[in-house]
Order: structure tokens, then sequence, then C-alpha cells
């Protein structure tokens, strides 16, 4: 999007990886604008609003993965309002700017190309996966059950093999740490696709919080588990320490 927009960047963060799942123009006042502080939204703003910046890297340094921070007009950032978003750009939060106003940049981000871009392989896999899996690997076991050559896997096609093995087992997975964002990110992945149950130690509260704060939508069935299973796990290692001092 930064090329698109023929932008200058401020801070690169984590440009290669943040997604941009909405866009907002930022022309209101901020109490009227928080709700679309959310991880993924691409926030829209002249750069003579320095309350809109601050606000984003409050947001930032609260946990919010923000997809990106888009200045327009070309205004020179103030080197005081750089200084005190510091932190909040050491979190990843992507900042560039354009030398065009907001409503010509509108017009530029309809034009955007939505196209995977050879260079971006996370969402290559992603296609790959999705089309994977409404492949009958049954059909296609038959071309090869009587060849005679080894077989090699490609690293996508171990990964399927490891996804549909682990779905086989039906295991569940302890995770500490629950609250961790990698940690609830990584257990929604697990769950969505099916791989294992994972349960979720830690406060509830917060793990949820984390999980709104990270754009992680709960599939049916694992936020459930984080209250009952947590419960469960800490009785079970409360009896064990009796026995043990038993």
């Amino acid at each position: 999007m930064a090329r698109h927009l023929n932008a200058t960047i401020i801070n690169e963060g984590d440009i290669n990886t943040r997604r941009v799942k909405s866009v907002t123009f930022c022309a209101r006042s901020i109490p009227h604008m928080l709700e679309h502080f959310r991880a993924g939204s691409l926030l829209v703003t002249s750069a003579d609003r320095p309350d809109v910046l601050v606000a984003a890297c409050l947001a930032a340094m609260n946990g919010v993965e923000i997809g990106a921070l888009l200045l327009t007009g070309g205004y020179e950032m103030d080197a005081r309002i750089s200084k005190l978003c510091e932190r909040a750009f050491a979190t990843g939060l992507p900042v560039f700017m354009v030398n065009t106003n907001t409503w010509q940049t509108s017009l530029s981000l309809q034009s955007f190309n939505l196209e995977v871009p050879v260079d971006d392989h996370e969402r290559i896999e992603k296609v790959q996966e999705y089309v994977a899996n409404y492949i009958n690997a049954d059909w296609i076991e038959s071309l090869t059950a009587t060849s005679e050559r080894s077989r090699r896997l490609s690293p996508p096609a171990f990964r399927y093999q490891l996804t549909e093995l682990a779905r086989k087992a039906g295991k569940r997975i302890v995770l500490p740490e629950g609250d961790e964002p990698r940690t609830v990110k990584a257990a929604a992945i697990c769950a969505e696709r099916g791989i294992a149950t994972c349960v979720l130690l830690g406060n509830p509260a917060e793990i949820n919080r984390v999980a709104a704060s990270q754009g992680v939508d709960w599939v049916q069935g694992l936020k459930s588990l984080i209250q009952k299973w947590f419960a469960k796990a800490m009785l079970v290692v409360w009896s064990n320490c009796v026995r043990t001092k038993a």
C-alpha cells in the first residue's frame, strides 16, 4: 500500500506483516473515533492532527495492533511529537506519509490493487492452504499409489500432512501464559483449523482483553474452555501438591 501511494516511510515497524482489514478517515474528534482504533485498521488523518497520532500511539502501547497510520498533506511531523511517540513506534506501528490531501488520498486508495503481490509469501501460503482444503486427498493419493518413485514432500505438503495427523489425533494442548498475544493467536489458529483443542491458563478477563486488542475472534468451543479447564487444571495441581506433602 505504501508503494501504491508513493508514501514516505516515517516508521517502518511491522510494515511487512501488518494486515489492513478496514480503512478509517479520522476527521472527527477522538471520542467519536475510538471504536475504529482496532487491530487491522488503517487510520488516515491529516499530518497536522497530532491528537489522532498520539491517540493511535496510546492504543498501540496498550497492545492494539493497528494496521498502519497514514498521514496526509505532507506536513512535517513536529520533532517533539515524534519524540513522544518513540515507545509506540517501537511496538511495530507502521507510519507513513503522503503529500496529497485526504480527499486525493481516498481516491488513490480506491484504485489499490487487491491482488496478491508476488512478494507477499504469507498471503500466498494462506491461499494455497485454502485451495488445499477443497482438494480430495484420497484422489491425489490414488494418482501416485502405483508409482515406484520415492515420495518427496514440499514444505507446504509436509505442513499439510502434519496438520492432518494432528486433526486425527484429536489432542488437547494446555498452554501456560495464556494471556500472551502470541499464545492467544496460536490457540485461535489451532482451534479454527481443528488442529487441537487448546486450553489457555490465565485470567479469563485478561485473556479476553488481549484477544480483543489483537483482533482475534474466538472459535466456538475455545472460549468456554478457558474458565472450566483453568479451574480444573489448578485443582489437579493443588491435589498433587497435597499428596506430595502427605
